[in-house]
């Protein structure tokens, strides 16, 4: 705060000054007192990853197209970049990182054991259970299409085909609740058959116990091409029930973490944004723009106060490249996801500037 909004009005008498010195003085020591042992358990994600010298990221076990590993036993997809730039930035080496295929719905207890540092993920709560579950979402990555699987029906081109069909659904989730929106728009006579967890639900249509299955249209391709590889009798309905986002997910006993992490993201939007690549970084590494100057280390404090190498990026724009080219190479399309083009603006994603 500046200094003059502390002048004290010299007519102000004696014993009223006395008066405030003791109420502010203990105030003051008792927030200083009160805010040490805050910030020393908010650094333990960030701290312990240091020390063990490995990150440990998670990644969605029904979607094996997110991170896999190709013929050479390297890590291949999106979650896996993503998991190479917090190691580039961290330890100052991408490639010490672990994968860790977890069942989304097992996300918080594995964050809160410490099983994994971070989860990627659609893991998306009801307002009305977030604020007591220990997930604390750093960041939205992209924003992911839900839509049906189908065991097909002769002739169907749409969804009107299924009336009366049994829809296969997690119950309390997002999906659910887009879903239900859904078959109320446009008067669709569907039952919901609902299920505690999305293995279960999975499980469910395999078995034809139901119709229809809701989910990502990412980890819908992957059931097609594993569970039902070679046969034509499923299909993804082309309908586009609603969006959800894929975050990077924390526990909240980690939030400084959560914080760094998030801006690592945002790092990888912003030199997209800055259009800089491994052929103008030269030139790049001389403008005088401070988000810039910050962003590829000549100014190293800022990235030291969130504990990160100053100098990161610089090297991985060459071996990675940056946000938009992540995506496209892992999720767009093309791709085993096969995701739309990333549109110029980011949205609740946009990036903001390095200072």
């Amino acid at each position: 705060m500046p200094y003059n909004s502390f002048r004290f009005n010299y007519n102000t008498s004696l014993v009223n000054k006395m008066k405030l010195n003791s109420v502010f003085v203990p105030f003051i020591l008792a927030s200083m007192f009160i805010s040490l042992p805050v910030h020393a358990v908010s650094d333990i994600g960030v701290s312990n990853i240091q020390k063990r010298g490995t990150v440990y990221c998670g990644t969605n076990k029904n979607n094996h197209d997110l991170a896999y590993k190709d013929a050479d036993g390297v890590w291949k997809g999106f979650d896996a970049a993503v998991c190479r730039a917090v190691a580039a930035a961290l330890l100052g080496n991408k490639e010490r990182f672990t994968m860790k295929p977890i069942r989304i719905e097992d996300a918080p207890k594995a964050l809160h054991r410490g099983d994994i540092d971070f989860m990627i993920g659609e893991f998306s709560l009801p307002a009305e259970t977030e604020i007591s579950s220990n997930v604390l979402m750093a960041d939205v990555l992209y924003f992911e299409k839900v839509m049906i699987l189908a065991h097909k029906i002769e002739g169907a081109k749409s969804l009107e085909a299924y009336q009366d069909a049994k829809i296969c659904m997690v119950r309390s989730s997002i999906d659910t609740y887009l879903m239900n929106n859904f078959i109320y728009k446009y008067k669709l006579n569907l039952k919901p058959l609902y299920y505690a967890t999305r293995d279960q639900a999975i499980e469910g249509f395999f078995l034809n116990r139901c119709t229809l299955l809701t989910g990502a249209s990412n980890e819908l391709k992957t059931i097609v091409n594993t569970k039902f590889k070679g046969k034509d009798y499923v299909e993804v309905i082309p309908e586009v029930i609603g969006l959800r986002p894929v975050y990077v997910m924390v526990d909240k006993s980690t939030p400084n973490l959560g914080i760094t992490l998030k801006w690592i993201i945002n790092a990888l939007r912003l030199i997209e944004t800055y259009n800089i690549n491994s052929e103008n970084l030269p030139m790049m590494m001389g403008d005088s723009d401070p988000s810039i100057q910050n962003l590829l280390g000549n100014q190293p404090e800022l990235w030291k106060k969130f504990k990160v190498h100053p100098q990161w990026m610089r090297k991985f724009i060459a071996d990675e490249g940056n946000f938009r080219e992540m995506y496209q190479r892992y999720l767009g399309p093309g791709t085993a996801i096969d995701l739309d083009e990333l549109q110029e603006e980011h949205g609740l994603a946009q990036p903001k500037p390095f200072i």
